[in-house]
């Protein structure tokens, strides 16, 4: 392996009309590999993310969600990868050019 990965993230959904936020347990929703998928990969954080939106929508709830998520690689200090501030839900997700909701390494 060439390199290693760590990360950790909590997902908050607020809900639009009511403003009532709630923090997501990811066992709830995902296996254990796709926690730490959730937790490490930008494209994965952002299809679960819309798909919380999709559940939330089921249930007749206008959500918005929020990302706060660190990760290290090869053991060095953990660093901000998603813009904590940004909703998820709206960004759409472009693979050719970079997202403004990723921060820069540093």
């Amino acid at each position: 392996m060439l390199r290693s990965k760590q990360g950790h993230a909590n997902y908050k959904v607020v809900n639009k009309k009511t403003l009532k936020s709630t923090n997501i347990k990811l066992h709830d929703y995902l296996s254990n590999k796709q926690v730490h998928l959730a937790s490490t990969k930008p494209d994965v954080i952002w299809q679960f993310s819309q798909r919380l939106k999709e559940i939330y929508a089921e249930k007749g709830e206008d959500i918005s969600v929020y990302v706060d998520c660190k990760i290290g690689i090869n053991g060095s200090p953990y660093k901000q990868l998603v813009d904590p501030t940004v909703d998820l839900t709206t960004v759409p997700w472009n693979i050719f050019k970079h997202s403004e909701w990723l921060l820069p390494s540093q």
